[in-house]
């Protein structure tokens, strides 16, 4: 088949990852951003945005589906895989009458915001599937929308999550005693502010926004590349979630270990529910990450143990390619229903 990815240019390669697993499928694969501006797109809505009532978002948004019309509208597609995009009902009733057989899955895979509600009621008009990644998420909304809502969770990629030879120089920069590579919100913030008073050495914290937490050094933003970095030189690394995440878990809960990571998290129902495979060691509060923490530096072997177990685990439960397979089949079992 002919699957065309609309998804986020972002440094953890969703799109990528999942256009890359569908072409490893047989599929023929093609893919672009609905997100990323160029220098013109820039000019042209700085210009739009001159007049009385403009709206900047909407503006873009409808720049961003005239852009997917005039790509899909030369090309032969049968599925449509928008992430988190901005296509609309207007636009995908040209596209099938363009191609009749067109087929639309729609996935939202962050918590569910406002503007998820919004997007998702919306792709609800239009679309064969809506794919939702936390088991919480999908248990709230599958009444309102049935059988077309899917619980489609993050996972794996052995090409993209595989760190691959890492010279000494980046296993000095990278490896870290304990590490947290995330997005500044107040609640990590006061979780490594509580760890750093309590270890020898501070937790490493990397990513966007940590100039708001004051008294913890920082580094800025990584590549996913150098995150698998980070991931596979530390001894112990942290994953915490969004404060609002519904019961489940995003990207890193897969991507640590995957990359050979020790991971402690804070605590989901879903780690505790048959079959789900072990990637983390749970914590249930801040005193329990500390006494963590304590326990598998000083036991390195229990440590060395449980990152093996988990990377078999998760690489084997969590790979994106049978994912998307059993989800194309199901979309086709459909058609012929």
């Amino acid at each position: 088949m002919n699957i065309y990815v609309e998804g986020p240019h972002w440094s953890g390669m969703w799109t990528e990852i999942i256009a890359d697993a569908l072409h490893e499928l047989g599929h023929q694969v093609d893919y672009g951003y609905h997100n990323h501006k160029t220098a013109r797109d820039r000019l042209t809505l700085a210009v739009q945005s001159l007049a009385p009532g403009s709206d900047r978002k909407h503006q873009w948004a409808q720049r961003q589906r005239q852009r997917l019309l005039a790509r899909l509208l030369n090309c032969k597609v049968d599925i449509l895989l928008s992430i988190q995009g901005n296509i609309d009902r207007h636009t995908a009733s040209l596209l099938r009458k363009h191609a009749p057989g067109l087929r639309i899955i729609y996935w939202w895979g962050d918590i569910l915001t406002a503007k998820a509600h919004t997007r998702l009621r919306e792709a609800a008009g239009f679309a064969d599937r809506l794919l939702v990644s936390y088991l919480g998420a999908y248990r709230a909304l599958q009444p309102s929308y049935g059988k077309r809502l899917q619980y489609f969770p993050f996972g794996t990629s052995k090409k993209f999550h595989t760190p691959g030879s890492v010279s000494a120089r980046n296993r000095e920069r990278f490896g870290k005693t304990v590490a947290f590579v995330g997005t500044y919100y107040p609640e990590r913030c006061a979780l490594i502010r509580h760890l750093d008073q309590l270890l020898e050495t501070p937790v490493a914290v990397w990513g966007r926004g940590w100039r708001k937490c004051h008294g913890v050094k920082h580094h800025g933003a990584l590549s996913l590349a150098d995150s698998l970095k980070v991931y596979h030189c530390s001894r112990i690394v942290l994953n915490l979630h969004h404060v609002n995440t519904p019961n489940g878990f995003n990207m890193k809960y897969f991507e640590s270990p995957a990359a050979g990571g020790f991971q402690l998290s804070d605590w989901q129902p879903l780690m505790d529910a048959p079959g789900t495979p072990q990637a983390a060691i749970a914590c249930h509060s801040a005193e329990e990450f500390s006494s963590q923490i304590d326990f598998y530096l000083e036991h390195e072997q229990q440590r060395h143990e449980f990152s093996l177990a988990s990377r078999a685990s998760i690489i084997a439960a969590s790979a994106y390619k049978p994912r998307l397979a059993t989800l194309l089949q199901g979309l086709a079992a459909s058609d012929t229903a």
